[in-house]
């Protein structure tokens, strides 16, 4: 899971089918507001940790309910399901554990009461000590490819986004079994080639299917054939 929001769905969702009522806070302090048949019984922080109202009495039934529900769903979803450090490595003075650092940018993995640990990376400051520009992650992928872009080690400019991937995949695939007669062997082999690379990255477009629309696709080769005539006419007048 790249994205928080899977969790945020998932968990929100779950907690609706058990009675709850999840609407968004309207403090800048809190992402929602978890109801109990209207009466306002938990909250949920920006930083992804679960609070009682203490303005209410809230059993520990409930809480407990609440918690359990948020961590079965984040380990559903693949949020840091795998402990990324030992006892071997170092442990930060915030509490942290270093994982891996390249000249002033730090990957480090700290314990959280919801997800057991979150992943961030971070500058260090000039003087060599304090954390600056801050960034946390939900899982060890994602963690470890903004970790070697923040750090220089690859060149995020040569990369695709997904959804940048995904768009070609169609285009591609729309070439490979469009009905052009123009394509070379080696233009056909390359374009396979590409599209086993990106569904290698992606493999979830293996499942997809793209529809053709035969009847567009020969209306434009009659098209390109019919200029090519009108061309070929022209010249020989």
């Amino acid at each position: 899971m790249k994205d928080k929001n899977e969790f945020y769905k998932a968990f929100f969702e779950a907690l609706a089918r058990l009675g709850y009522d999840v609407r968004k806070s309207t403090s800048a302090d809190y992402y929602a507001d978890i109801y109990q048949k209207d009466r306002l019984v938990a909250f949920y922080l920006t930083n992804d940790t679960i609070e009682r109202n203490p303005f209410v009495v809230v059993a520990d039934k409930i809480m407990d309910e609440i918690t359990g529900l948020a961590r079965a769903t984040a380990l559903r979803c693949g949020i840091c399901t795998e402990k990324p450090y030992t006892g071997q490595n170092p442990k930060l003075p915030d509490g942290a554990y270093l994982l891996s650092q390249f000249r002033d940018v730090v990957l480090a993995a700290k314990q959280h009461p919801l997800f057991d640990y979150v992943f961030r990376t971070y500058r260090l400051s000039p003087d060599g000590v304090r954390p600056i520009q801050t960034q946390y992650y939900y899982n060890k992928a994602e963690a470890l490819e903004q970790f070697s872009f923040r750090a220089g080690l690859v060149d995020a400019r040569k990369l695709f986004t997904e959804s940048e991937l995904i768009l070609i995949h169609d285009q591609l695939v729309r070439f490979q079994i469009s009905p052009n007669n123009d394509k070379t062997v080696e233009e056909f082999q390359t374009v396979c080639a590409a599209i086993e690379r990106v569904e290698e990255l992606v493999p979830a477009l293996r499942e997809r299917e793209i529809m053709l629309d035969y009847a567009q696709e020969f209306e434009q080769d009659l098209d390109w054939e019919q200029h090519q005539d009108a061309m070929e006419m022209e010249a020989e007048a």
